[in-house]
């Protein structure tokens, strides 16, 4: 939304030159009929410096008639001659008149101080009104970008719910490879109680592969227990993250109320919807930092399952001579 352009003093000295090139004395009323736009209070203080001009003097403007509307019956090619008619005639009248008018320009000099004063005031008035509707409307449009900033917001926080969601799923497919993980551990201690029994009655013949064996248990014990680490770090994230976008969610609903407030103090809220923002996009990060840790997990998960698969190979291997 535009502010009206304001009226110039050139623009009404212009139209009361178009008026009096037709034999016509411009008046507010004309003025303002032809102009389309305006205040009475500025258009006859703009008429009044006009009057008093060079080209006003040199057209003697007072003794030009002010021209009635003609009838729209009249056609467009009859209208000039019947203004000329027309000021012909007023002109004769206006002979009669010249005793009144200088008596009416009398009264009017008493007056005019008056009616300057009225002038001023009001044209105070109308300049004051276009600050107001200039404020509005600057005001109308903050409000305006503050509501888009709202709505981005609102967009932000719906993508980090999703993207919460995703990570749920995600950390219960973890906790279910994590619990398989543990059975296939209480499987390799039962296996590591059957190979130490085992290591009693052969331990001379393979005191060798019995040592290597126990070394490679350890280290998986080791792999097991920073496995345990990484996913209760990554549950905690996790955790923080669901409570961050509680505390978003109830930012999210401050929103409205701080809207309200926007024409009083919309540059806090402003700072207020940054500050949100920034904590979305590190809510974000933290969120894409948990999904790397879980593929992270995946990857150590696939490797102690290559490894019990050749455990179970090589027990295979062993068995196989001690049937026979």
């Amino acid at each position: 939304m535009m502010a009206t352009h304001r009226l110039t003093e050139e623009e009404v000295h212009t139209a009361c030159s178009e008026i009096s090139a037709q034999g016509e004395r411009p008046t507010s009323l004309t003025l303002l009929d032809k102009i389309g736009r305006g205040s009475l209070t500025t258009i006859t203080k703009y008429l009044n410096t006009w009057h008093t001009s060079d080209e006003a003097q040199a057209l003697n403007i007072d003794s030009l008639p002010v021209v009635a509307q003609l009838p729209d019956e009249l056609s467009k090619d009859g209208e000039d001659l019947i203004k000329k008619v027309w000021n012909v005639a007023k002109g004769i009248a206006d002979k009669e008149l010249d005793i009144q008018r200088e008596a009416l320009k009398q009264a009017e000099t008493a007056n005019q101080i008056k009616v300057e004063e009225a002038f001023k005031f009001s044209e105070a008035q109308a300049m004051k009104i276009e600050r107001l509707e200039d404020d509005f409307i600057s005001m109308k449009n903050q409000l305006d970008e503050k509501h888009k900033d709202y709505c981005q917001a609102a967009e932000d926080l719906n993508d980090a719910e999703k993207t919460n969601v995703g990570l749920s799923k995600d950390n219960e497919q973890l906790q279910h490879e994590v619990d398989n993980l543990q059975q296939q551990l209480t499987t390799i201690e039962q296996q590591n109680k059957t190979l130490t029994q085992e290591k009693d009655t052969v331990q001379k013949e393979c005191s060798y592969v019995i040592k290597q064996k126990d070394q490679e248990i350890k280290k998986l014990e080791i792999e097991l227990v920073k496995a345990n680490e990484k996913l209760t770090t990554s549950v905690t994230t996790n955790n923080k993250l669901i409570a961050d976008l509680k505390d978003k969610t109830i930012e999210t609903s401050s929103f409205t109320v701080e809207l309200e407030k926007a024409t009083i103090n919309h540059e806090n809220t402003l700072v207020e919807l940054d500050t949100s923002k920034k904590e979305a996009q590190v809510l974000n990060q933290n969120a894409l930092d948990a999904i790397k840790e879980v593929e992270h997990l995946r990857g150590q998960l696939e490797v102690f399952k290559l490894f019990k698969e050749n455990e179970t190979k090589k027990k295979v291997l062993k068995s196989k001579p001690s049937n026979k």
